[in-house]
């Protein structure tokens, strides 16, 4: 029996144009009657994630920054934070990056390091609460992760420039075609849903989960029902077990119904 749903967001839950399946907020509330837990497990921050589900958003549970923040009720845990020289430092590195858009995540607000003009639709889409400071050094608090936007392709500009120079205990992970987020190299998407499986006493033979990027991979390693969408990358294909219609045939929705709704599992 299911007792835990992980989904990654963008690229999964929702389509292309960033919209959820017409009645998964129903989905949403039968799941909720039938004791199901349902955790987003996005790259972006919590209060961004909070919006997009807004008036739902607490009968969720939010693995948020990449399994660096875990919350939700009966929990709230901040896993392996960077030191905050050391997040300085990797932000200076990331800054010869070229064109790209660096980002301090914190707990309750992202800090934009000297964005181009050209950067504000971004920031305005992707983050709610968030500050636009000059100087990285300005910066006096926990950080969960460093960002990267990088409009030339995180895969193919970002992670070449920054994968050899980064601290050894850090891992840069490209999240999707234009992100790429810097954390602990014990840190990720699984970790945290593991976490989130002990606090309430789940097995992996009752968590499901859905991804299709590689930053998903631990994620789906922690479930027996795990799905790579039909859109994924073929690496993502290879760690699941199985495979959903895509984000735009809102494959999450889908598997939801037809397995743990109509008690296929």
């Amino acid at each position: 029996m299911i007792k835990l749903i992980a989904s990654d967001l963008d690229g999964t839950l929702v389509n292309e144009k960033k919209e959820f399946a017409p009645d998964f907020f129903d989905i949403l509330k039968d799941l909720k009657e039938k004791d199901v837990k349902f955790c987003v497990a996005s790259g972006r921050s919590v209060y961004a994630l909070k919006k997009v589900f807004e008036k739902h958003s607490d009968d969720i549970y939010y693995i948020s920054d990449n399994g660096g923040y875990i919350s939700g009720k009966g929990i709230d845990e901040i896993l392996f934070p960077l030191p905050l020289q050391l997040a300085k430092e990797t932000v200076k590195l990331c800054l010869e990056v070229p064109q790209a858009q660096v980002i301090m995540c914190a707990k309750d607000k992202a800090y934009f390091v000297k964005p181009d003009e050209k950067y504000i639709p971004m920031i305005n889409f992707y983050y709610t609460d968030y500050e636009i400071i000059d100087d990285y050094e300005k910066v006096n608090e926990q950080i969960l992760k460093v960002a990267v936007y990088d409009p030339l392709g995180s895969a193919k500009n970002a992670y070449p420039y920054l994968k050899d120079k980064l601290d050894g205990t850090l891992l840069p992970v490209v999240s999707s075609v234009e992100w790429l987020d810097i954390m602990d190299r014990n840190l990720n998407k699984g970790l945290a849903l593991k976490r989130l499986q002990e606090h309430f006493g789940i097995q992996k033979s009752e968590t499901m989960a859905f991804g299709d990027f590689n930053n998903d991979i631990q994620l789906l390693k922690e479930a027996d029902y795990s799905f790579a969408m039909a859109n994924a990358s073929q690496d993502v294909k290879v760690a699941a077990n199985y495979v959903a219609p895509s984000n735009d045939e809102f494959g999450v929705a889908q598997k939801i119904k037809e397995l743990v709704l109509f008690n296929r599992v």
